[in-house]
């Protein structure tokens, strides 16, 4: 399967690229950004990546010797037919295929396990990749973010698992049929809630018949379904109709306590979001049977996911932290454990694209608006990536908003005037919350560069 993918640099793609280059199939790649961490990653393991202008897809036939029907290329719905990697492609006679049917043909060949829900749904996914790998059972995974202690976002893997992010906002969820299908949680984003709930009803209902279901028992949509399946489900939570359940917790500082039919466990991660990502990886493993000794150890040696309320440091007194959240539950997720963490906090936000971001304007606004007079929020640009959306809604309009029942948000000027606002305001003991799924999270260094400077200074 040789295939050439228009966009290599994004997550989902450059997880399958590593995947098949490691198979020994000759694997190319165009992208806007050369210089992104992704593309980076693919280029130094010897995967070619071209330019997006249309030469790249040739150039990869003639490279490695190739006629147009001994190769693929991939796309994802981000990719319009206009690119021109996709008009060269198409006059060279080359076959297209979406990535989420390629991810799918991969899954599909092994006993997959794949992992749903609006939030929390990466965390779990790479938690549960671990855990697998810590038992010696090597999976396969293809994960939307990076396992610190890995270093990577996907893996062949040699075992006869094969652990996904099924993604709902695009449809592609409904491809998989899962040996386990895991949902953490069904909330209006990017999709209004009847749909999502059909997709997850699909989902679910894919399930392999000598598999299960997995569902959190906190989720009062997730739990929807269990009256519609007619195979095995296993539920998790905080719930006391949860059949693995957090029996007692507590969280400290920067991590978190709990235990399950009378076995404790910890785990290095703040917040209750990641005791209930870490009870569904607990369900997975009881369901595989695997050691509760063996999985405890995993879960304490499981480092997190970059970009996940990840430490990036701390500077004179003030920590600043980098998070993937960018629909409103995630957002709500990460403030509230932030709250638990810190006196005063600097949110940013970069909101990550004008179609997402016009489809939860009323959600960001509530769960801004909530915000607490120790609290200032910044809201970034929205995102444009490119190609032809309607560009008619910006962070102003939502920040005009919340400043009717929050008055401590700002729209700067750029990124420098957010960073100088934020190093003026900033005293020992307060956290910088930096949120979004773009580039905003490069403003994190500069921000503890500066502090560094402020207290020198003093």
């Amino acid at each position: 399967m040789n295939v050439f993918f228009v966009g290599i640099g994004g997550m989902g793609m450059s997880g399958l690229a590593k995947i098949l280059s490691g198979r020994g199939y000759a694997i190319a790649g165009s992208d806007r950004n050369l210089d992104g961490e992704y593309c980076r990653r693919l280029h130094a393991s010897g995967v070619k990546i071209y330019p997006q202008d249309g030469s790249g897809p040739e150039k990869f036939l003639n490279f490695n010797k190739l006629l147009s029907g001994d190769s693929i290329i991939v796309k994802s719905t981000a990719v319009e037919d206009a690119v021109p990697d996709i008009v060269s492609a198409r006059r060279l006679g080359m076959r297209e295929i979406m990535r989420s049917d390629l991810l799918a043909q991969l899954f599909n060949e092994k006993k997959g396990i794949a992992i749903g829900g609006t939030s929390g749904k990466t965390t779990t996914t790479g938690l549960i990749s671990w855990m697998l790998k810590f038992a010696g059972l090597e999976p396969g995974f293809a994960v939307g973010g990076i396992i610190s202690g890995l270093d990577t976002n996907a893996s062949e893997g040699k075992g006869k698992y094969f652990v996904i992010e099924a993604d709902e906002s695009d449809g592609s969820i409904v491809k998989y049929k899962p040996y386990i299908s895991l949902i953490t949680n069904i909330s209006r984003d990017h999709k209004p809630l009847n749909e999502l709930k059909s997709l997850f009803s699909t989902f679910s209902a894919n399930t392999q018949p000598e598999g299960v279901t997995i569902l959190c028992a906190d989720d009062i949509n997730a739990m929807a379904l269990k009256s519609e399946l007619s195979g095995k489900v296993i539920t998790y939570g905080f719930s006391e109709k949860s059949d693995i359940r957090a029996d007692e917790y507590y969280l400290a500082r920067g991590h978190s306590f709990f235990s399950v039919k009378g076995f404790d466990f910890e785990i290095l991660l703040p917040g209750l979001h990641n005791i209930q990502n870490a009870l569904a990886a607990i369900a997975v493993a009881e369901y595989l049977k695997i050691p509760m000794n063996i999985v405890s150890a995993a879960l304490l040696a499981f480092p997190g996911m970059k970009r996940r309320f990840e430490r990036v440091g701390t500077a004179d007194g003030v920590t600043v932290i980098d998070d993937f959240a960018h629909n409103p539950a995630e957002i709500s997720a990460a403030i509230e454990t932030a709250r638990k963490l810190s006196k005063n906090r600097f949110i940013v936000y970069q909101p990550h694209g004008f179609g997402p971001t016009r489809f939860t304007k009323d959600d960001l606004v509530d769960v801004f608006s909530s915000l607490n007079s120790r609290e200032y929020l910044y809201l970034d640009e929205i995102f444009y990536a490119g190609g032809t959306v309607e560009k008619d809604i910006s962070s102003q309009n939502i920040a005009e908003k919340v400043r009717e029942k929050f008055a401590n948000v700002f729209c700067p000027k750029n990124r420098p005037a957010i960073i100088s606002d934020i190093v003026e305001r900033a005293s020992p003991g307060d956290m910088v919350l930096v949120m979004g799924a773009r580039d905003i999270n490069t403003i994190c260094r500069p921000i503890l560069d500066e502090l560094t400077k402020n207290q020198k200074a003093f």
